[in-house]
């Protein structure tokens, strides 16, 4: 009986990690970044350090790809 909670728990714990990817892939072809996703939904476990960590790495990441979109549409 043990064997068959632990192994109801361990296909429970694996679906519910496909769902997740599933959705932050789905997230990330309409535009989205997978930090932000990961970010938005471990926010309540992180810390205040963490959160300002993770904050800072979105938003330099952001900035990123505001120079890279500028900087192409100069070229064109």
């Amino acid at each position: 009986m043990e064997q068959f909670e632990f192994l109801l728990s361990i296909g429970l714990l694996v679906f519910i990690i496909l769902i997740f990817v599933r959705i932050s892939l789905r997230i990330r072809k309409s535009g989205g970044s997978m930090a932000t996703t990961l970010h938005g939904t471990m926010d309540s476990f992180y810390n205040k350090d963490k959160k300002k960590a993770v904050e800072m790495v979105v938003e330099k990441r952001s900035d990123r790809k505001l120079e890279e979109k500028s900087s192409s549409d100069v070229k064109k």
